[in-house]
């Protein structure tokens, strides 16, 4: 016997599952634009810090930081600058291996034996409760 009768306040229970379908997939995108605000919000958060405490010698490499919008719900700030002439990364054994070009400047500030050793990985542990702190008040204020 069918439930032909039987409603739900203005739709009928067969159209029930279609509707909340519906309902969930509009709730899905209106919260897409808000996670895209509120993501974007914290890669600014970082960003704005990374560039203050980016080590100057002409300034260029605090000017190159860049946030890449590439992937939905997530950021990814990342600098242009590249090093100058050839980079030997240290082998296994402490030795020089290959020479390369076109290596980023931010990871040879990062990675190599230098007083700026870590200093984005520093900077991203010490910002990160105000990168979450931007994120959840964009998400409350509904991405704005």
């Amino acid at each position: 016997m069918a439930n032909k009768g039987i409603s739900t306040g203005h739709i009928p229970l067969g159209e029930l599952p279609d509707a909340l379908t519906g309902l969930l997939t509009d709730f899905q995108h209106a919260n897409f634009e808000a996670r895209q605000q509120a993501v974007q919000r914290g890669a600014e958060v970082f960003k704005s810090t990374v560039e203050a405490v980016t080590p100057r010698d002409t300034g260029e490499m605090a000017q190159s930081w860049q946030i890449k919008t590439k992937y939905k719900d997530r950021r990814y700030v990342g600098n242009t600058r590249v090093a100058s002439g050839d980079v030997r990364r240290k082998t296994k054994d402490g030795s020089k291996g290959e020479a390369r070009s076109g290596v980023p400047l931010s990871n040879v500030l990062e990675y190599s034996d230098n007083p700026h050793d870590g200093f984005i990985r520093r900077c991203f542990d010490e910002t990160e409760p105000q990168i979450f702190e931007a994120i959840k008040n964009t998400i409350k204020n509904g991405g704005k």
